[in-house]
């Protein structure tokens, strides 16, 4: 009997020991998603741009804490731009995107964030075709964002004072990835040409074309 119980509590051990070894810690912070249509907006304005529109987007995920495979990836801010032959919200086949990340971090940072979405964001990036290395600048001031990605990309956006000031009829996409406390925000200054996507442009005025809200992965 006493053999019995020994074993028991071994192969406890054992298992309690190999589940502690395969979990990956959560990764969380914020999370901002900047498309290139509006996602709040009249009918009428909507579907003027959703058959030639939307089919480019932003994110931008500024860790909090985390870790994956080992790696810290605290206070690291990774970005990807993406586009599509069609509407984002429609055309998940044939995506494309680029990763940026930050001139500073490590190159086991860089293959850890890289990973990590191409692990957990697979369907939303599509078909990574570059990861770039440029300084990164991500910055908050009361419901301001300013993001900065070499000379490559500009996003300053500002999000709406609460969840509740906006009408729900009106909020015509989802954000492209599972995202909590999302609210709609405009974009005031949006801008990105590289040679990696075959795609640039450069927004002019205000427009309700953004996400905001935290992650978790």
């Amino acid at each position: 009997m006493k053999g019995i119980l020994v074993l028991t509590t071994l192969a406890l051990t054992f298992v309690a020991g190999f589940a502690f070894a395969t979990e990956t810690s959560t990764v969380q912070g914020e999370y901002i998603e900047a498309r290139s249509a509006s996602v709040y907006v009249g009918a009428c304005h909507f579907g003027a741009e959703y058959v030639e529109g939307g089919r480019e987007a932003t994110l931008v995920w500024n860790i909090h804490e985390g870790n994956w495979n080992g790696v810290s990836l605290n206070d690291l801010t990774v970005v990807a731009v993406i586009s599509a032959k069609d509407n984002l919200a429609i055309d998940a086949k044939t995506r494309k995107s680029v990763l940026y990340m930050d001139v500073n971090t490590t190159p086991e940072q860089r293959a850890a964030l890289k990973d990590m979405l191409t692990t957990k964001r697979a369907e939303v990036l599509g078909e990574v075709v570059a990861t770039q290395t440029a300084p990164i600048a991500f910055t908050k001031k009361d419901t301001k964002y300013d993001v900065k990605v070499g000379e490559v990309l500009a996003l300053s956006a500002n999000r709406y004072p609460c969840a509740n000031c906006t009408q729900p009829h009106q909020v015509w996409y989802k954000p492209l990835t599972t995202i909590q406390n999302a609210i709609v925000g405009k974009s005031e200054i949006y801008r990105y040409k590289d040679t990696h996507l075959p795609v640039t442009w450069q927004q002019s005025g205000a427009e309700n074309n953004v996400f905001v809200g935290n992650f978790s992965m």
